[in-house]
């Protein structure tokens, strides 16, 4: 039993991760329509900035998850302004491939730049652990399955309750219907994208300390996120929290039951039950009715 405990805490903090790596994705989708493969580049770039801030710089940790998740959105409204509103009208597989290449193409300048293949950064909190019966709770596995559940929740209530959220809401239900009430494409397109890199930027200074720091959490993190997302619906925010947290727990129960082959083969196999059986996800977003 205490293992298993020991195990759901570990599931319930790479979770929470992937949930708020899963939320930025879904920001952009039910914002823009657009599926944003270039992700897991902006989470990577968010771990990053976490290294350079904590370890290089020397700032403290409250300041670096004010300065680089707020980077790493500005850097996504500027590819979404730079790159993606000039596509505007090209079909949806050209996004695609445009996101594609430009994560590839982030992750590749970030390999030139550090040559280090993995950095480590410092936890945020450290100090002796809350020890409950045979459970040995350490205050950054606290930290993280607090903090990265609490930043999407924050990040739902912005797209969900927020006027910045409003017009994404009204843009994503009627992109016609928002501008004849005042809303403009260019300006919202750019907020959501804006939300979801900073968003994704969180993801990265959450992963950091406990996935290291490398090219390669690009792809460790932007596959996660895109399975959680499925496995909750993608237009569903509260969806990707819950993928998210169940996504974690499968990978760990998997990871110490089975062989490590089967990890990632359970994860897409799970994925592909999802999509036969249940291809609006485990919790589909209610959709209003259209008259």
């Amino acid at each position: 039993m205490t293992q298993f405990l020991l195990l759901s805490l570990g599931g319930l903090r790479i979770g929470a991760i992937y949930a708020l790596a899963a939320i930025g994705l879904v920001v952009i989708h039910k914002a823009t329509k657009a599926v944003n493969f270039a992700h897991g580049a902006f989470i990577m770039l968010g771990a990053y900035g976490g290294f350079l801030g904590v370890e290089r710089w020397g700032l403290p940790y409250w300041q670096v998850y004010v300065i680089v998740p707020v980077g790493v959105g500005l850097l996504a409204a500027i590819f979404e302004y730079l790159v993606l509103r000039r596509m505007r009208t090209a079909d949806a597989f050209s996004l695609v491939i445009v996101t594609v290449f430009a994560g590839t193409l982030g992750s590749e300048a970030i390999r030139i730049v550090f040559e280090s293949e993995t950095l480590a950064v410092a936890p945020v909190l450290s100090g002796r652990p809350i020890i409950l019966g045979p459970l040995i709770l350490t205050l950054e596995t606290i930290w993280i399955i607090a903090g990265a559940i609490l930043c999407g929740l924050a990040g739902i209530y912005v797209f969900s309750r927020a006027g910045m959220g409003r017009a994404m809401r009204a843009m994503s239900a009627n992109i016609r219907g928002a501008q004849l009430c005042g809303y403009s494409v260019d300006v919202v397109y750019a907020q959501a994208w804006f939300l979801g890199g900073l968003l994704a930027g969180l993801a990265g200074l959450f992963a950091a300390p406990r996935l290291g720091v490398s090219p390669e959490l690009a792809i460790a993190t932007i596959v996660p996120a895109f399975v959680a997302a499925i496995i909750g619906g993608f237009d569903s925010l509260k969806g990707a929290v819950l993928g998210g947290l169940i996504l974690g727990l499968l990978e760990t129960y998997t990871a110490a039951f089975l062989p490590p082959a089967f990890k990632n083969a359970f994860t897409f196999l799970l994925l592909l039950v999802v999509l036969l059986f249940m291809p609006d996800g485990l919790f589909p977003e209610r959709k209003a009715r259209r008259v």
